[in-house]
């Protein structure tokens, strides 16, 4: 490889962290980023506001795409995109002082506007004085992430110690202002021909109890379908960024009127062909950039034909089918995909672990040769306690909690959740454990899904997880249940039986992981199951190779 080389990835299919991946590649980011993705076309419509996505699903990457995207013509984007700065500076405003909840988001949307339009003031005032007027930070260039703090700052150091005024009063004189009111006017007439674009990025690790934190986050959410109604056709563009994790509970217990503000989110749920495109487009820019041998035989690739795509970029590297641990021949792309919960991240980080191996082995980039199976294994339980830590402040002792799942079979019944579920009764906060808050846990968290079909020739089980839905995943005692295979080595999972989890939902663009694997016989009964299922034997060593 050419030592001499100025930009591009280390490893071939990326970093593990946009931020990472800017500090890399800085003004080359742009040329290494997969635009090709049906998100890029959602997160740029006009009724779009709300993108909601799991840690490691692509939403900082997605807010970044809007500063070079090329679907809003002349726009500019206001790329809030570092939230643990004025994070801080909301805990300290003086929220639990207001009657009821609907009350404090009540008065804390009104904030968001008054900070938004600022942001937008600060962005436009070098064009014109009203709208320089208007803007309460003037002369000074912080990121606007920053911006927002100032704005929190000086709100916080003029009342803060007033008893006869409030934050809220405030922001109330100064949205009724006549400043206020030319600086609105003269910025439509500029975003109705050139529009602005605020994408604002939260926090991704939350305490649902919480309140204030959860009332911060769901203000935002209604300011920002405010926004969208009010101003989405007149060229202001409001996105909000929204951890999955927490977006559940936000939608249940904090928003009260969820058809009114929730409209049409976008789910950063990944899809096969988008995952295998996004990791051939990096290779293959890995290749280009590094001027390996390769890459002239794959400079033909098709971007618009899958089939090419996987014939020219996956195939040859990766090999079409790899002997699992069970002995059986199984597609390498469905193999890899099954140990991650269908996340970027998650894949780019067990690709790059295989890439690695075959540099250190002078296997690079044959990765047909190399024990993948092996690599894979080794990765998964870093994976896996990733998906714990993103949860960690949502249940306290969450690692304590799951334990009580080791050693489980890789199938059971769901009445089998209620009985190992005792065993974690300890770790709960006191009066919060009862078996549906266990069994609630383990599904949210896409550690436990439920049986959708077995082919009983093949020895493949299909299965839903919560993650791939749209709603909740409820596990009831007579359902039959999997553990994602994900979490076998990091819960030491007994996976002595024949059988494959497939973790794909009901969805046509996961026929292509299936195919060939399907028999035509009809789909098992759960009767059938339990006659396959394994012993109740439990073991607390590792798992073996599947």
């Amino acid at each position: 490889m050419d030592a001499g080389m100025s930009h591009g990835f280390k490893y071939p299919f990326g970093e593990v962290s946009c931020e990472t991946e800017m500090e890399v590649l800085k003004e080359h980011y742009q040329d290494f980023y997969y635009n090709r993705t049906r998100f890029n076309l959602e997160v740029t419509d006009e009724d779009t506001y709300l993108i909601v996505g799991r840690r490691g699903s692509g939403k900082t990457s997605l807010a970044k795409y809007l500063e070079f995207q090329n679907v809003l013509e002349n726009a500019r984007c206001i790329d809030v995109n570092e939230p643990e700065i004025y994070d801080e500076l909301f805990r300290k405003m003086n929220l639990s002082t207001y009657p009821s909840d609907d009350l404090l988001v009540e008065r804390l949307v009104k904030l968001w506007n008054y900070i938004i339009w600022n942001l937008i003031f600060h962005s436009l005032q070098a064009e014109d004085p009203l709208i320089r007027a208007a803007s309460l930070i003037k002369d000074r260039n912080p990121s606007p992430a920053k911006l927002i703090a100032d704005i929190l700052k000086y709100l916080l150091s003029r009342f803060i110690n007033d008893q006869d005024r409030t934050v809220a009063d405030e922001i109330e004189q100064f949205l009724a202002s006549g400043p206020f009111a030319a600086g609105q006017k003269r910025a439509l007439e500029i975003t109705s021909r050139r529009p602005v674009i605020v994408a604002i990025d939260t926090i991704e690790r939350y305490d649902k109890d919480d309140d204030r934190l959860m009332g911060i986050v769901a203000s935002l959410i209604q300011a920002a379908s405010w926004f969208n109604v009010t101003y989405a056709r007149r060229g202001i563009h409001l996105k909000v960024f929204v951890s999955a994790e927490i977006f559940p509970h936000i939608k249940e217990s904090v928003i009260s009127n969820t058809t009114k503000y929730i409209r049409n989110p976008v789910y950063l749920r990944w899809r096969p062909r988008d995952l295998i495109h996004l990791i051939c487009w990096r290779f293959y820019r890995y290749l280009e950039e590094h001027n390996h041998p390769s890459a002239s035989s794959v400079s033909s690739v098709d971007w618009n034909n899958f089939d090419n795509v996987v014939d020219k970029m996956w195939l040859p590297f990766f090999g079409h089918t790899l002997i699992n641990g069970m002995a059986k021949e199984e597609k390498t792309f469905p193999y890899i995909l099954r140990h991650t919960q269908m996340r970027p991240r998650q894949l780019v980080v067990l690709c790059n672990q295989i890439a690695r191996y075959a540099l250190k082995n002078d296997a690079f980039p044959d990765f047909w040769k190399i024990p993948i199976i092996q690599i894979v294994r080794e990765t998964e339980i870093n994976l896996a306690n990733e998906v714990l830590n993103s949860y960690a402040l949502i249940y306290p002792r969450l690692s304590d909690i799951v334990d009580a799942l080791q050693a489980l079979p890789m199938m059971f019944e769901g009445k089998e959740l209620d009985k190992v579920a005792k065993r974690s009764t300890a770790a709960w906060p006191p009066g919060e454990y009862s078996p549906d808050s266990f069994r609630k846990l383990v599904a949210e968290l896409g550690i436990v899904g439920r049986v959708r079909s077995l082919d009983s020739t093949a020895k493949i089980v299909a299965a839903d997880f919560e993650y791939a839905l749209t709603d909740r995943l409820p596990l009831h005692s007579n359902d039959m249940c999997v553990i994602h295979p994900m979490f076998y080595t990091r819960l030491h999972i007994n996976v002595d039986q024949q059988l494959v989890v497939y973790p794909f939902p009901d969805h046509p663009d996961f026929d292509l992981l299936q195919e060939n694997y399907y028999s035509a016989q009809p789909w098992a009964t759960p009767a059938l199951l339990m006659q396959n299922a394994p012993t109740k034997k439990r073991h607390s060593g590792s798992s073996k190779r599947r």
